[in-house]
């Protein structure tokens, strides 16, 4: 999924995550309140050249095990602005070192590399024209 990004629009206008789980709490407030929250785990730009002067598709990573307090967190689904086509990065392979052993954030398992993450993940900008004019800017849809 993408989200507006916090930081200065300047470098980068989106933060990226996966969506593990999704929640729906009963809140007993005064009137009971139902909320929707996400369980995400944060990817993060990669600091190779890209975009249009570099002629290259953004590159994401997912946090590794130093960074364990920004690879997760939750998120109000009102918050996010799309779904994202992720490409995996086949030339880089996969890893098991970003998280320790398996874990339930990973793919389903029984599936083949069930256990293990993709190194790099490419932002596919060409999927439809709302997410073409995303990033070439315009109007969204045009």
């Amino acid at each position: 999924i993408m989200v507006l990004s916090h930081e200065d629009e300047r470098t980068h206008p989106y933060w990226y995550a996966r969506v593990v789980l999704i929640f729906h709490v009963n809140i007993p407030y005064s009137t009971p309140t139902r909320m929707d929250v996400l369980f995400v785990r944060w990817l993060r730009r990669d600091n190779t050249p890209a975009g249009w002067t570099a002629k290259r598709l953004q590159r994401l990573e997912f946090f590794d095990q130093e960074n364990q307090e920004e690879a997760f967190g939750f998120l109000d689904p009102d918050s996010v602005i799309r779904g994202v086509h992720l490409i995996p990065a086949f030339s880089y392979g996969s890893t098991q070192d970003l998280l320790p052993g398996p874990s339930f954030v990973r793919q389903e398992k029984g599936t083949e590399g069930w256990d293990k993450d993709w190194r790099y993940l490419y932002i596919n900008i060409f999927v439809d024209r709302d997410m073409f004019m995303r990033f070439r800017g315009g109007g969204i849809g045009h």
